[in-house]
């Protein structure tokens, strides 16, 4: 991992652990693991979630810029 890289790393864990938001998401990983999810699946599976989060961020930036 380059140093640029660590470092936008090091922010980003940084930044989300300031609203607890890292918590949750290992506990999420954790069960699926339990359940024998593949971690190859899980980051699948969070890639997709990304995803959906995107659409639903744009659609809802979009209805407030058409409403300006």
């Amino acid at each position: 991992m380059s140093d640029n890289h660590a470092a936008v790393h090091d922010s980003l864990r940084r930044r989300l652990a300031v609203v607890n938001c890292v918590v949750p998401i290992v506990e999420c990983i954790r069960k699926m693991r339990v359940e024998g999810l593949a971690d190859n699946l899980i980051a699948g599976l969070f890639r997709h979630a990304a995803d959906e989060l995107d659409q639903v961020t744009m659609t809802k930036d979009e209805k407030v810029d058409s409403a300006a």
